[in-house]
C-alpha cells in the first residue's frame, strides 16, 4: 500500500491529566445497581499497564484472516457460523440493535460462510478485509491504563450497569501522520451473545478463540489484562467523536517474527518466535465499527483521517503497542 504524508509533525506525547476520565469511571461504578453476590468493597485486582513514547508501536491495516481448523472448521463442514450468534441474539432480552449488528459486524462473534473461501494454495481464509490482518505500519505511539476488578461474572442489567473501571488514554499516529487521541469514558459489558466479560474488565483469564467471547478471529489468548468500554476519539487536536466502543487488551505475545498473526495452535510462542525476542507481552487497542446509543450498539464506521488506496478512509482502528510494562497494583 501507498501512502501520501499530510504532516510531518510529530505530537506531543505526554499524557493528559485523567482527572475527567477517573471522574467519569467512578460514576460509571456509582451507577452500578446490580448484585452478583460477590463484595464490591474494595477491588479483587487492580493492574497498570503503559508504554512510552519511542516504543515500537503498529497500525494495523484492513486485510483477509487465514482461518484454523479448531476454530472455524472446514469448507465441508464449517463452524463458527453467523446465524447461531443472530438467533441468541434476537432471542435474549439485550439492546434490539444486537442482531442487526452482528449482520454488519459479524467478526465480533463469528465468520460468515459467505466470506469464506479457499485461496489458490488451499488456505481457508475469511476473504473481506478485516482488523486482523498481517499488514501493519510502524507509528509512533504511547498509552497508560489502569484495570479495576470488581467482580468476576457480568452482573445483570443495562451494559453500563457494572462496579469495574477502569482509565485508559492513548496518543499515536496513523501512517500519514494525522494525530490520534482515544480516552475510556467507561466501562461496559457487551451484549454480544456468548460474552462473558467479568464485568467489563477482565484480569489473568482467557479469552477469543472458541471461548466466545471476544471476536473468534483472534486466537484464544492468556490474557493480562483486558477491558470493554466506550470512549472520545480526537484526530488532529479535534474531537470527532464521542460513545465509540472500544476493546483494550494486554495479552501474551501472538505476533511472529514477520508480524503475522498466529493462531491459538501456535501459542504459546517461544521467546525466540516472537517478533520483539523475549518481550512477554503486547496491548491491542481495538476500535471497531460500533457506536453505543441509548437504544444500544449500532454500526458506526469509525472517522479515522487515514485513506486507502481505494479511495476511502479506514473504518476502525487496530493499535499494536509492542513494548509495554505491567505492574501489578
Amino acid at each position: 500500500m501507498f501512502f501520501t504524508s499530510k504532516s510531518n509533525s510529530k505530537p506531543n506525547f505526554i499524557m493528559q491529566p485523567l482527572a475527567a476520565m477517573v471522574a467519569s469511571a467512578l460514576l460509571a461504578g456509582c451507577a452500578y445497581s446490580g448484585s452478583s453476590g460477590e463484595n464490591t468493597s474494595k477491588p479483587l485486582a487492580e493492574t497498570r499497564v503503559t508504554q512510552e513514547e519511542g516504543k515500537v508501536t503498529y497500525w494495523v491495516l484492513p486485510g483477509p484472516r487465514k482461518l484454523d481448523r479448531e476454530t472455524f472448521g472446514t469448507p465441508d463442514n464449517p463452524k463458527m457460523l453467523l446465524e447461531p450468534k443472530v438467533k441468541a441474539a434476537t432471542q435474549a432480552k439485550g439492546p434490539a440493535t444486537v442482531p442487526e449488528l452482528l449482520k454488519q459486524v459479524p467478526i465480533m462473534v463469528a465468520a460468515p460462510e459467505k466470506a469464506r473461501k479457499v485461496t489458490p494454495d488451499g488456505d481457508y481464509i475469511f476473504a473481506q478485509p478485516t482488523p486482523f490482518s498481517n499488514d501493519a505500519r510502524i507509528i509512533q505511539g504511547s498509552f497508560e491504563a489502569t484495570f479495576t476488578d470488581m467482580v468476576k461474572t457480568d452482573p445483570p442489567g443495562k451494559p453500563g450497569q457494572t462496579p469495574d473501571t477502569a482509565e485508559f488514554a492513548a496518543e499515536f499516529l496513523d501512517p500519514q501522520g494525522n494525530e490520534y487521541r482515544v480516552v475510556l469514558d467507561h466501562v461496559v459489558k457487551p451484549p454480544f451473545p456468548g460474552y462473558q466479560t467479568e464485568g467489563g474488565v477482565m484480569l489473568d483469564s482467557v479469552h477469543h478463540g472458541t471461548t466466545g467471547t471476544g471476536s473468534p478471529l483472534m486466537p484464544e489468548v492468556d490474557t493480562v489484562a483486558a477491558l470493554w468500554g466506550v470512549g472520545e476519539l480526537h484526530i488532529n487536536g479535534e474531537l470527532v467523536d464521542d460513545h465509540r466502543v472500544m476493546h483494550l487488551m494486554t495479552s501474551e505475545v501472538v505476533r511472529n517474527k514477520d508480524y503475522e498473526l498466529v493462531h491459538t495452535r501456535d501459542l504459546p510462542l517461544a521467546p525466540g518466535e516472537r517478533h520483539i525476542s523475549g518481550q512477554e507481552h503486547h496491548t491491542h487497542l481495538m476500535m471497531p465499527p460500533i457506536k453505543g446509543t441509548k437504544k444500544g450498539p449500532v454500526f458506526s464506521p469509525v472517522p479515522t483521517a487515514l485513506e486507502l488506496p481505494n479511495d476511502k478512509n479506514q473504518p476502525f482502528l487496530h493499535i499494536m503497542f509492542e513494548q509495554d510494562e505491567v505492574e501489578r497494583l
